[in-house]
């Protein structure tokens, strides 16, 4: 025998409630007859309802959250940046972040970092940062194991070597491309960012002193063949 689903009500028990099926319009209804939040996800509809049903208090702050959060404006990010009270958002200035930090040419937010900044509205999490939300998006596409595309690869020198005509330092190099595409060749190998550093110059010095001249001063082809002899 099939039982007709009941209306639902207030005094409806918790088993009543999750025998049966409940469209999520249905479950916006009921929160917002019940003057509870109709933000979230379906299973967080229910689970406001079954809390509702267990007659715990509402605790969802999500609202007044994500006023606060989207009425901040972020000049920067930075992995320290935290969510609601530094007002992240998901835009292009975020993608652009991730994009760089990745190293990837695109870069899609996913439904699980949405979801964690949503969850951090409603609990009232102020102390949850880029950083964590980083750690949701790594656990959800497994991107420490996720190969680079053609593409990607790509855009990694090109940033490598944009960042290296930007440091002074390079000024001095007879052959900036020959000295950008040495250490790119020493860091595209190794472990860790292959991302361009000035610390680079001072640790693979030797195999760039050939390529080395300044017209104000610096050394020649002369003073290098000296340097070789002297080291």
């Amino acid at each position: 025998m099939i039982l007709e689903r009941p209306e639902f009500s207030r005094k409806m028990s918790v088993e009543q409630f999750t025998q049966y099926y409940w469209y999520k319009e249905e479950l916006k209804a009921i929160c917002k007859h019940h003057e509870l939040s109709t933000q979230g996800t379906k299973a967080e509809l229910e689970s406001r309802i079954i809390d509702f049903l267990n007659g715990k208090k509402p605790t969802n702050m999500r609202n007044k959250n994500m006023k606060v959060r989207k009425n901040q404006n972020s000049s920067t990010i930075t992995l320290q940046t935290k969510l609601i009270p530094d007002g992240f958002k998901f835009n292009k200035q975020a993608r652009d972040f991730f994009k760089d930090y990745y190293q990837v040419s695109k870069f899609s937010f996913t439904k699980d970092m949405a979801a964690a900044l949503r969850e951090a509205e409603r609990t009232g999490d102020y102390n949850m940062t880029v950083a964590d939300l980083l750690k949701v998006y790594e656990a959800g596409s497994n991107v420490a194991n996720k190969k680079q595309t053609a593409e990607d690869k790509t855009y990694e020198w090109n940033q490598f070597v944009t960042d290296f005509n930007k440091d002074s330092r390079t000024k001095v190099y007879k052959n900036k491309m020959k000295v950008a595409a040495l250490l790119w060749n020493k860091v595209k190998h190794q472990a860790g960012p292959r991302t361009y550093r000035s610390e680079l110059l001072e640790k693979f010095k030797d195999d760039i002193l050939p390529h080395f001249y300044s017209k104000k001063g610096g050394l020649n082809d002369d003073d290098v063949s000296m340097n070789r002899m002297n080291r």
